[in-house]
């Protein structure tokens, strides 16, 4: 269902509700956070007493190294994290004044299953992959295989949600988490991966081609403990993701189904 947060019948179209989750799809060249000052207004006034955001791990940079803390400093090399910093920045701007409970959740790459993936021109890389292993019989990386990645399952993150919708709400609080995998792989260990499953499936062989590595390729954890303590401890299931990535892009392929 689609609102338009301007509409005066809105309050008759949504019901009552503790708090709103914010996912945006963010494009380039939408870098604007005037949105996130509107909605938070009017949910406010719809009676929503906390928000929790979707924001992105990468609102850090690209060219990551060491551990990456809460408390690091945000430093976006691309429209993607500036875009995800000026809406962060937006809400922990306007939460406090209208009394929200607000949490921003700073994600790693969500690995799983997407209901909407059929009808969606811009795919996750997982799903990209499993598409290209499963249909080309290789894999074309556009990052060199040595490249830095946290994967996160879908299965934890909905874990991890239920447990901060659960918890007591605040009012005023603003709290920032990283949301991340526990563990750093590489973007050609996780083609890897993929290109084993589909064999398993197809019986064939799927190449991986890539750029080559740089020689002073430097690597990242995400730490993500203080989401954890609040949420509990959650396995993180790459391989029941990955199985649900391959469904989702199965049935989209008439000559596998």
């Amino acid at each position: 269902m689609t609102l338009d947060l301007a509409r005066q019948d809105l309050d008759d179209r949504v019901g009552p509700c503790d708090m709103a989750i914010l996912c945006p799809w963010v494009l380039e060249g939408e870098a604007s956070s005037d949105w996130v000052t509107a909605m938070t207004s009017r949910l406010k006034q719809l009676g929503v007493g906390s928000v929790l955001y979707f924001s992105s791990m990468w609102v850090y940079g690209e060219h990551l190294t060491g551990t990456l803390t809460e408390r690091n400093t945000p430093r976006p090399t691309n429209f993607y994290g500036a875009s995800h910093l000026a809406n962060e920045l937006a809400l922990t701007d306007s939460g406090p004044t209208l009394d929200l409970d607000v949490c921003i959740l700073r994600m790693s790459n969500l690995i799983g299953s997407d209901p909407l993936h059929r009808h969606r021109s811009k795919i996750s890389f997982a799903h990209e992959m499993a598409a290209m292993a499963i249909n080309d019989e290789r894999i074309v990386l556009r990052s060199s295989p040595s490249t830095p990645r946290d994967l996160l399952a879908r299965s934890r993150l909905h874990h991890d949600i239920d447990a901060l919708v659960e918890r007591s709400s605040n009012p005023g609080r603003v709290e920032i988490l990283n949301a991340g995998g526990d563990r750093t792989t590489t973007v050609g260990a996780f083609a890897r991966r993929i290109a084993k499953v589909a064999t398993e499936y197809h019986g064939q062989i799927v190449s991986i081609e890539h750029p080559e590595d740089p020689s002073d390729q430097m690597t990242f954890v995400l730490d993500s403990q203080k989401l954890r303590s609040i949420a509990g401890p959650c396995p993180n299931d790459l391989d029941r993701e990955i199985s649900m990535v391959f469904n989702d892009v199965r049935s989209t392929t008439s000559d596998h189904p």
